[in-house]
């Protein structure tokens, strides 16, 4: 074992030197989860901005403004401003201020009273088309509902269908308005299981570039072979599984590193979620295991150094691609989402997804914990039955 620590802690000094396992392990994977959570949000982010012009001030108007689009204000969706005028609307249209303009005439609550027809006006943008489908649906239900009460108080006055519309008589409509709907709705939702947009790509480049990371503890060895230095360890007292060992530990030492500070880092940087600690080491060195296991069979199988690189970079940029690690799965193909279950990393980011609901347990994340050992268990397997080849110059 001493001698396993003697050779880590040589592979360990070399990358220290050279920088390049803190470049990928750290610093690479660091920005770019900062640009990915800034430029690219995950989940259902829309927001719209609207200007109100309300030209009546009427009973009518005032129902819409403060009841119906005061509901989208109270559950966030939309902010609402009243302006003075049409031209000021257009004008906060025009400055990009608001995603479109709600242009309320003069006389609508009179209009409507009487049952005269009236009409709002809606200016929107081209570029924020599904804000102005949200503005028109919803004056659109609050126009039948008061086409309803219309409706409802004409044929109680005996009109004549295609006739006039009834005139609205406020005390009425109010005692219509009470009146409880034939049809209830009752709405349920189940709890989110999906961590936000800064927690996402942090944790996706953690285990994309973890791959990156692990790998220059063994194919230090290659280097050793390259220059004649390992004929000379292996002529030295020292078995080959120790400094195959050693070379693991290097590997796996870095592979920590790069987790930790990544984890920290996007914490108090990002202001990351990852979840509750414990689970997150867990987690996290299952993660290394599974790098770990992956980089051994790669050197394992490489005849040099640029070889070993060039196939950890093309298996680690793949099973990113198809583990969601650079943009989630949500909108992908179905075969896609099944291609993924065979990756470690589709298992951590849905791992790192359950910790983001509230009264998360062990067992929650136990199954990909499992995964990623078995991952990095089998593939380091192989690779260390490959050892002996691996030890051979060829």
């Amino acid at each position: 074992m001493q001698a396993a620590l003697v050779v880590a802690t040589r592979s360990l000094r070399q990358r220290v030197r050279d920088r390049s396992a803190i470049l990928f392990g750290i610093v690479v994977p660091l920005g770019l989860a900062a640009a990915f959570s800034l430029l690219i949000p995950r989940g259902a982010t829309f927001h719209a901005s609207y200007a109100v012009h309300d030209g009546d001030g009427g009973p009518i108007a005032t129902a819409l403004i403060d009841e119906v689009f005061g509901s989208l204000v109270e559950s966030g969706v939309a902010d609402v401003t009243r302006v003075a005028s049409e031209e000021a609307a257009v004008a906060a249209l025009s400055d990009g201020r608001t995603a479109a303009a709600i242009l309320i005439p003069a006389g609508l609550s009179a209009g409507v009273e009487r049952g005269a027809a009236v009409e709002i006006r809606i200016v929107a943008l081209p570029e924020a088309p599904l804000a102005a489908q949200i503005a028109g649906s919803v004056i659109g239900s609050f126009a039948s509902e008061v086409g309803a009460i219309q409706l409802a108080m004409a044929t109680s006055a005996g009109g004549e269908p295609g006739g006039p519309l009834a005139p609205i008589d406020p005390a009425v409509a109010s005692a219509y308005l009470a009146q409880a709907n034939p049809i209830a709705i009752s709405e349920a939702s189940l709890e989110r299981r999906q961590a936000d947009a800064s927690t996402f790509y942090a944790a996706g480049m953690a285990i994309m570039f973890l791959f990156f990371a692990t790998i220059y503890g063994p194919i230090g060895l290659l280097g050793e072979r390259r220059i004649g230095t390992l004929a000379r360890l292996l002529a030295a007292p020292i078995r080959p599984a120790s400094i195959l060992l050693g070379s693991a530990i290097a590997g796996f030492v870095l592979g920590l590193v790069s987790m930790t500070t990544l984890v920290v880092a996007t914490t108090l940087l990002l202001g990351a979620a990852w979840g509750p600690p414990l689970f997150v080491a867990a987690l996290g060195v299952s993660a290394v295991v599974a790098a770990m296991g992956l980089s051994i069979l790669v050197c394992t199988l490489a005849r040099s150094e640029d070889q070993a690189g060039g196939w950890n970079a093309i298996l680690a940029i793949t099973l990113a691609v198809l583990g969601g690690a650079m943009v989630p799965l949500t909108q992908a193909p179905e075969i896609l989402h099944q291609l993924s279950r065979l990756t470690p990393h589709a298992w951590f980011l849905g791992a790192i997804d359950d910790m983001a609901a509230t009264g998360v347990v062990f067992g929650d994340i136990a199954p990909a914990i499992l995964v990623l050992l078995g991952f990095g268990t089998v593939t380091g397997a192989v690779g260390l039955i490959r050892a002996r080849t691996f030890l051979v110059a060829r």
